[in-house]
């Protein structure tokens, strides 16, 4: 199996951290490099901000919805006429590769810059940010809320490979690779044989975890699917906001997958990335909690469970739901 499948053929470019990811990790080419830098980690954090990162393939785009769909109070006038990534500043992606104005083998202008002069209160998107490059502000306890979204991995890492299918297409990789030399790479564990933005899912979500503070809330897709009134109530005592019946049933019928495929704001939100095909929509697949089924064999599913515990034992960390 070719472990070298991602690194060999990616278009991006690698980072070293000083503390997790000394051996280095692989970031997609319109991740901006400041993003990697002190520039970023001495980035200075306010108050009011909120923040919110989240392992790639994880709903992150489904989380940020619910998030604002609770921070706005069930109201969702605003969320469905503007486009859901006009609603954030991003950390570590050009907004114009958003509109269209750059190409997803380009790194774009700095975030950095207009986050920075972005006024309050911010909603900080720093989609697949590792913690290792994250502002240290984030680690103070009388600052901004933080949410890390998560799933189960083999879900997470079964759809991304369909994701780098079709992106391999836009020339960020220069060759297909095959599901069994992807998930061979997976398997070794290694953020180092890895191209997504913040390593391999195990060091993601071990380092956010270990480095975690009563500021932070831990979101979990499943749940959502599961269970979205719970989770909405769950997120709202987090927030600090008080949500009637009603408007826990609006923000929960609000965030159906069908629901927000249908929403130009929402479903349609990459219409200006360049090299995506008219009507693709890059961050909705399915929005299911048990795909991951169709592409693990049962051995490359035993394989990934010795790896988890080998991983995150004694940690805890929630386990993951598979079904």
């Amino acid at each position: 199996m070719a472990t070298d499948c991602m690194t060999r053929t990616s278009t991006g470019y690698t980072v070293y951290g000083k503390d997790y990811f000394k051996d280095g990790t692989g970031i997609v080419p319109f991740n901006h490099p400041a993003a990697y830098t002190d520039e970023c980690t001495n980035l200075e954090i306010r108050d009011d901000d909120f923040y919110f990162t989240g392992w790639a393939r994880t709903g992150n785009h489904l989380c940020v919805e619910l998030i604002q769909c609770v921070q706005n109070n069930g109201d969702l006038e605003w969320l469905k006429n503007t486009n859901i990534h006009d609603r954030a500043v991003m950390l570590n992606l050009d907004k114009g590769f958003l509109q269209g104005k750059s190409k997803m083998t380009e790194h774009g202008e700095n975030p950095l810059i207009p986050l920075a002069e972005a006024p309050s209160p911010r909603f900080i998107w720093g989609p697949h940010h590792a913690y290792e490059f994250s502002p240290r502000g984030l680690q103070k306890p009388e600052k901004c809320k933080v949410i890390i979204g998560y799933r189960n991995p083999k879900a997470s890492y079964s759809s991304l490979f369909h994701l780098f299918q079709e992106w391999t297409k836009s020339g960020l990789f220069t060759e297909q690779f095959s599901w069994e030399d992807y998930i061979a790479a997976c398997l070794t564990g290694k953020s180092s044989d890895f191209v997504c933005t913040g390593g391999s899912w195990f060091d993601f979500y071990k380092q956010w975890w270990e480095n975690r503070n009563e500021n932070m809330y831990f979101l979990c897709f499943e749940q959502i699917i599961k269970d979205c009134p719970k989770v909405i109530k769950e997120l709202a005592n987090f927030l600090g906001k008080s949500l009637t019946d009603e408007q826990v049933k609006t923000i929960a019928d609000h965030i159906k997958f069908d629901n927000l495929k249908g929403s130009d704001a929402f479903g349609n939100a990459f219409k200006h990335i360049k090299s995506l095909e008219e009507g693709q929509s890059s961050h909705m697949r399915k929005g299911t909690i048990d795909d991951w089924k169709n592409n693990f064999t049962v051995d490359q599913s035993e394989q990934f469970d010795k790896l988890y515990e080998e991983k995150m034992k004694g940690i805890g960390f929630p386990e993951p739901i598979y079904e």
